[in-house]
């Protein structure tokens, strides 16, 4: 058990490590704009807001927010939104608080993961049950 927890905190650190890569470009290089909340998708227990944007070329991109949550982002509701402007599907809403959440959450649970993997790992012999055997 204490090994399928050390994998997926792996997985949950590689994905918080992914998105700070994503946002690091997206600010360092990414492109400015205006969008708009076009509808919430509603997924397992989970509803995320649609983001429709219009790149410099004039092109229309929806994307879906990488965080649930649409308390503060209603339906018309207007939005920043930084994409990378050699692949505008690469998008992200440019909201502080969006930013933090879609690094923490991942982040978190994968420590929480982790935590519990050395728990179980150091304490395997006292979880185990009886000994096997002769």
């Amino acid at each position: 058990m204490s090994f399928i927890f050390l994998v997926a905190s792996f997985v949950l650190f590689l994905f918080a490590f992914r998105e700070v890569r994503v946002q690091y470009r997206l600010k360092r290089r990414g492109t400015y704009a205006r969008g708009r909340v076009v509808s919430h998708n509603a997924a397992h227990d989970a509803v995320f807001a649609i983001i429709d944007f219009t790149d410099a070329d004039g092109t229309r991109y929806t994307f879906q927010s990488q965080s649930s949550g649409v308390g503060k982002l209603p339906l018309g509701r207007e939005v920043p939104v930084r994409y990378e402007a050699h692949d505008p599907n690469i998008a992200r809403i440019d909201l502080r608080g969006r930013k933090i959440v879609n690094i923490a959450i991942p982040a978190l649970i994968g420590a929480w993961l982790l935590g519990a993997a050395i728990f179980l790992a150091l304490h395997h012999e006292t979880y185990s049950g009886p000994p096997h055997g002769r």
